[in-house]
């Protein structure tokens, strides 16, 4: 059969009701990928699935406006560059999924580093804000696992938006 799938998780999976392991506290944040400038780099402790489209299916993505932001990921498999991939990031309350080309594949020391370049030029601003929401997650996980479980959802979101939203990358 000539189907062209691969399905893959990065490196950390949450079980049912798990905390991803804290941030060290010397341990900077970093949204940019070093290597390329317009990627926000997705956080390795927060789940993200991803599968490489069969050859029909690419056929039927339309070929709009690129977006001018990409995004970088950790993977335990190798992508082909130019393959088009389709990206599920869950949150709390839903899935989003984006559509990006394969444009950089960088092997580490235990996987590969992928970027994808999104095809649809309108996904920018929602890729932004699930990456912010991703970020502000893991931040109020490692702030409760430090300083117990009662701290304020609200109170702390505020907290991570007046420290590093302004370093977030705009495009």
């Amino acid at each position: 059969m000539l189907a062209d799938v691969s399905l893959s998780r990065t490196s950390y999976q949450p079980g049912v009701g798990s905390v991803p392991p804290p941030m060290s506290s010397g341990q900077s944040i970093n949204f940019e990928n070093e290597l390329l400038v317009g990627f926000i780099k997705h956080p390795d402790r927060f789940p993200l699935q991803f599968r490489r489209l069969r050859f029909w299916e690419r056929s039927k993505v339309e070929d709009s406006q690129s977006s001018n932001i990409g995004l970088t990921f950790s993977s335990n498999e190798y992508q082909k560059p130019g393959s088009i991939i389709e990206v599920t990031i869950p949150t709390r309350k839903e899935t989003h999924r984006f559509l990006g080309k394969t444009v950089m594949v960088k092997e580490t020391d235990n996987n590969f580093e992928i970027g994808i370049w999104l095809l649809d030029a309108e996904d920018s601003p929602k890729l932004r804000i699930v990456e912010q929401i991703c970020h502000i997650e893991l931040y109020l996980n490692d702030k409760r696992y430090k300083e117990g479980p009662f701290l304020s959802r609200e109170k702390l979101t505020e907290e991570w938006i007046s420290r590093y939203a302004s370093s977030f990358p705009i495009n």
